[in-house]
């Protein structure tokens, strides 16, 4: 058959209309494929940074770039030529083929069926010069969300099987035909391997958001074959301009010269020195990497967020991404930035802001827009492959309706975005649309509060965030209060890394506060004066009995004060909580295990009770019992406080929380109580477990809880900040290896071999900027199957629903009703994966989970359903759900309430 015979236009592309007499009833795929190019085309000329930022990855002239993307994103779905695909829709078979289609298995990957295509032949896509191109072919043929296999040394004898003569031939003239519609050039200057591997995962999220936007029905309505590429081109480009501006994806534009006053609302505040810095300091050209070390209170967060304004301003990012350790410091942080976002805005802006656990929906933004597509097209396939592979045939606009639709990735399209770590480093994973991740990250400043509060594995995961955020040409924003020395070091040599230079070899200083810059230029540390104002020193007293600590708590309850008591595990805090409601206290338990919809409850009450717009009648009598949840980027304040001992920087931490704001009527001195063992000099290897058996798996360095406690005992103050750099050094330096007590010096190295064995863990899992967007091993999983933390510590996401009445309700619909996604999304909880490893649903509701996931989004539906039940007679007692342990086929029990939340029997 001559090549000048077959029919492009006779290809389907999209064949799931919306309405069921449609007509036309199809898209043809050259057109659907100029579709997504235009949005692509559209996205760069109006994002005009963007554009910049990847001309500049690659190393060509912007208009030269801008092209041959569009042009590679067009063939993003070159695949769907293939006699296999076409056959998936038997009446749209193009008769060219002359095949019975119904003899055809269809279970065919089109993203890996274009990368094979290239794979067979790629001169034939015509792609300029002498580069190796593929890992960009790489990147837009797995528009779907992970990269594709191929077939390096493949032919197309080979392809024949699956695309056919005629589907080969054709996939030819098209490609012919869109070079030509593009003007790509026949020689362009050699790219460099390393330009091509780096632009990878930036052309690979760009790749994804045209697909999606592109395969919008409202947006890019079905018609048919009457008019050539060029002509459609010139539509394609008309839609694509609408489609974008209702996406409201281009960024949106920023202020310019705001001070403290027009930002945060300080004209009553005295600047600290580190805010000063921040708004007076040269910014250097370029990706920049800033770390800003300074007390607990001092102010961090509005030193940050003027960078940051400054950054948007000079044109250096489009937005802000705030990434912090836990939900309820997310939170926190969305609370801040709710009240002064706009104010980094032009004023006839309207700037969006999601955060990644609320409920609060977002403001504005094609989030919402794509969510509430009211259809959900199935899968084109008539037969079941792998996992894998019906993942890639799920079309792009029921992916974008399930991914959108899970809040916890909507941060990374708005302009200001607040979410914990583990979604953010979900973009440097192989996970599923981690380019998506990325292309957000890298239009915007990423900042990340509290970057001391992580184990080594999820360390190593931020410094590969590092690197990938400056190799993509982002800026980020280093926040803590109690950064070790080696943990500095280790995150500028990340941000360098991706920059392409050389390890710095500077030494870190001790200075605190200290402010750090580092760019192409260098890296250059600036001591800074304290706050004045925060200047104090905290007593240190202990307590040698857990059953002491209890008659402490009511003696400064007897005295009006409000008490924090932090345990170091949930089971603890629950304890501890009982004991006091038992003795009549007026006392609130906060810690993670609760659903989400009681959890944001509680945080507004513990907010409201001891936050800084607290009044006396709120605060005075009242205890907090908490875990870890509460000790960081919670503005909270307590007169006294009693913790667990932890290590020293957490212990600074919780001090932060000790007469945080100026109140009258206080007397005394802030005291701040460590229950715990005594750093005696001959410990033996059960020093801490003996004396928290619970939380000895949970701090597993006993050595390094030996060293705080004995550098605590020996000054029983905390002079701050004159103190925080030694005592950091004290247990995370050197010299802690000198004066390991014998007891504990086998626990002490088999942590120091667990940690490196976590870092090269973390360094296999996360991927390689180097090597760019390309399947190197193993399963690119969704992201909520790709661990962010490691095995010891994963957590596992479950909803509770509840079973009322023969009826499958989900928990949050207790008090109010809510539409479904978002009741559920209030129902969830995590909890430690080892702790429902081997648990399953009794048999008897089999059938009843099954049928509830449907109603669920495809990335939902393998988060555990728990079923909690409740007789007519125990109205006021706490839910129950039966669970069967695999292992024993035993029943296990769970309660769960609102004031307690989840336990394990």
């Amino acid at each position: 058959m001559e090549q000048i015979l077959i029919d492009i236009f006779s290809f389907w592309g999209k064949a799931q209309p919306k309405e069921p007499n449609q007509n036309p009833s199809w898209h043809p795929l050259v057109f659907h494929s100029l579709d997504v190019a235009a949005v692509c085309h559209t996205l760069l000329h109006g994002d005009k940074r963007l554009r910049a930022r990847l001309a500049s990855l690659i190393g060509l002239e912007q208009s030269l770039a801008v092209r041959l993307f569009c042009y590679m994103i067009a063939l993003h779905d070159i695949g769907k030529f293939a006699k296999k695909f076409q056959a998936k829709v038997p009446e749209r078979l193009p008769t060219l083929f002359n095949t019975d289609q119904q003899s055809l298995n269809t279970s065919f990957d089109h993203a890996d069926g274009g990368l094979r295509l290239y794979d067979a032949n790629p001169v034939i896509f015509g792609l300029p010069g002498e580069t190796d191109w593929r890992t960009l072919i790489v990147a837009v043929t797995g528009h779907h969300g992970s990269p594709p296999h191929g077939h390096r040394g493949g032919n197309e004898i080979g392809l024949r099987p699956d695309f056919g003569k005629v589907g080969i031939e054709a996939a030819h003239k098209f490609i012919e035909q869109v070079k030509i519609l593009f003007d790509i050039p026949s020689s362009i200057p050699k790219i460099q391997f390393s330009q091509i591997q780096q632009t990878s995962f930036a052309l690979a999220g760009l790749a994804v958001l045209s697909d999606w936007l592109g395969s919008n029905q409202l947006w890019f309505p079905y018609r048919d074959s009457d008019q050539d590429l060029r002509e459609y081109w010139g539509t394609a480009k008309k839609l694509a301009q609408s489609a974008v501006e209702k996406a409201g994806v281009i960024p949106t534009e920023s202020c310019t010269n705001l001070d403290y006053d027009d930002l945060i609302d300080s004209s009553n505040v005295v600047l600290s020195p580190m805010q000063k810095w921040a708004q007076s300091i040269e910014l250097p050209s370029g990706p920049s990497l800033f770390i800003i070390e300074d007390e607990t209170g001092s102010g961090k967060t509005e030193a940050a967020l003027m960078i940051v304004h400054r950054l948007m301003s000079a044109k250096r990012g489009d937005g802000v991404y705030f990434a912090l350790p836990t939900m309820a410091t997310a939170n926190a942080m969305f609370d801040r930035l709710g009240t002064v976002y706009r104010r980094l805005f032009s004023l006839r802006s309207q700037p969006s802001i999601a955060l990644v656990h609320s409920s609060n929906k977002l403001l504005e933004g094609f989030r919402d827009s794509i969510k509430h597509t009211d259809f959900e097209e199935a899968n084109y396939s008539r037969d079941s492959g792998s996992l894998e592979e019906s993942s890639s045939e799920v079309t792009a606009s029921t992916m974008c309706t399930a991914w959108i639709a899970d809040d916890r990735r909507r941060a990374f399209f708005a302009d200001i975005g607040a979410g914990t770590i583990d979604q953010a480093v979900l973009s440097i994973l192989p996970t599923r649309h981690q380019s998506l991740r990325l292309l957000g990250l890298m239009r915007r400043i990423l900042v990340l509060d509290e970057v001391h509060a992580y184990d080594a594995y999820m360390q190593t995961e931020i410094e590969s965030l590092i690197e990938f955020q400056a190799g993509l040409g982002g800026s980020t924003i280093l926040l803590s209060a109690t950064l070790p020395r080696s943990i500095r070091k280790r995150l500028i040599s990340a941000f360098n890394r991706g920059l392409g230079l050389e390890e710095s070899k500077v030494e870190t200083p001790r200075d605190y506060p200290l402010a750090t810059i580092s760019s192409e230029v260098g890296t250059t540390f600036k001591p800074i004066a304290g706050k004045p104002d925060r200047a104090r020193k905290v007593a240190l007293k202990f307590i040698r009995s857990k059953d002491a600590a209890l008659p402490m708590i009511e003696r400064a309850i007897d005295e009006d004060q409000s008490v924090l008591y932090i345990r170091n595990t949930v089971d603890d805090a629950i304890d501890a909580y009982r004991e006091l409601k038992q003795r009549g206290q007026n006392v609130q338990l906060f810690h993670a295990r609760f659903a989400l919809s009681d959890r944001l409850s509680i945080e507004k009450k513990v907010v409201k009770w001891f936050g800084k717009a607290s009044r006396s009648e709120d605060r005075k009598g009242r205890v907090l019992v908490a875990t870890q949840v509460v000790e960081q980027s919670l503005d909270l304040d307590f007169d006294t406080i009693v913790s667990d001992l932890a290590p020293i920087d957490l212990i600074i931490q919780r001090a932060g929380r000790l007469w945080r704001h100026k109140r009258a009527g206080r007397k005394g001195s802030p005291t701040l109580y460590i229950v715990g063992p005594e750093a005696i000099d001959e410990p033996n290897e059960n020093w801490y477990a003996e004396f928290f058996p619970r939380a000895a798996y949970v701090y597993q360095n006993h050595a390094l809880l030996w060293a705080t406690a004995r550098v605590l005992e020996q000054k029983n103050e905390i002079d701050s900040p004159l103190d925080i750099p030694s005592l950091i050094e004290a247990v995370y330096g050197d010299e802690i290896r000198a004066n390991l007590p014998e007891g504990l010096e086998q626990n002490y190295w088999q942590w120091e071999g667990k940690t490196k064995a976590e870092r090269g863990i973390g360094k296999l899992n996360t991927l390689d900027f180097r090597k760019g967007y390309i399947r190197d091993g193993g399963a690119w999983d969704a992201d909520y199957r790709t661990p962010t933390r490691i095995s010891d510590q994963e957590y596992v996401t479950l909803r509770l629903a509840r079973h009322v009445k023969s009826q499958i309700e989900p928990y949050a619909n207790i008090e109010q009703e809510l539409d479904g996604w978002r009741a559920w999304r209030l129902s969830e909880l995590n909890v430690a994966e080892r702790r429902v490893r081997n648990l399953e649903t009794p048999q008897h509701y089999t059938q009843t989970v099954s049928r509830t996931k449907r109603e669920w989004s495809r990335y939902d539906r393998e988060k555990m359903l728990v079923i909690l039940t409740k007789s007519e007679s125990s109205v006021n007692r706490p839910w129950k759900c039966e669970l069967i342990d695999k292992n024993s086929n035993g029943e296990i029990s769970l309660r769960y309430s609102s004031d307690i939340g989840l336990e394990f029997s």
